[in-house]
């Protein structure tokens, strides 16, 4: 208990690492929920799994979405002029990440001969940093 508490504390010293540990379990609790619905869909209900990936990519994302948007950076604009930015910022940051993350597995397995978890690995923490500071500097910013 002590740890978690200590934790709590030097957490609360440091705001900008606060959200993105706050950031970091939305998006760990998105990949789950991506996951199981994707898993129960394919094979409990029996659909094609490109179907269940589109599925539970969307519905994640939705989750991902709202949660940082409420949780993480304490985003309370709700008029629909906002959201529809936010979204469409959103939505690039997204794209753009794919294609950054993409990119960072092909060329660091391909050009460097890394096995391809551990490029998985390296993107993975250099697209998460990417999304954490877009996102908050640029779609959830708050209107001053």
């Amino acid at each position: 208990m002590y740890i978690i508490e200590q934790s709590i504390t030097y957490l609360r010293r440091f705001p900008l690492l606060k959200e993105f540990v706050k950031f970091a379990i939305i998006g760990t609790t998105s990949s789950v929920i991506n996951f199981i619905i994707y898993y129960s869909v394919t094979a409990i209900w029996e659909v094609w799994y490109v179907y269940s990936s589109i599925w539970s990519f969307v519905l994640s994302a939705v989750f991902n979405f709202t949660m940082n948007k409420v949780w993480t950076f304490r985003n309370h604009h709700f008029g629909i002029d906002e959201i529809t930015r936010q979204i469409s910022r959103y939505l690039l940051v997204m794209l753009v990440g794919l294609g950054v993350n993409t990119g960072i597995i092909y060329g660091v397995t391909e050009g460097l001969g890394v096995d391809w978890r551990l490029s998985w690995v390296v993107a993975t923490g250099i697209v998460a940093s990417w999304n954490f500071i877009l996102n908050r500097y640029w779609t959830f910013r708050h209107q001053r």
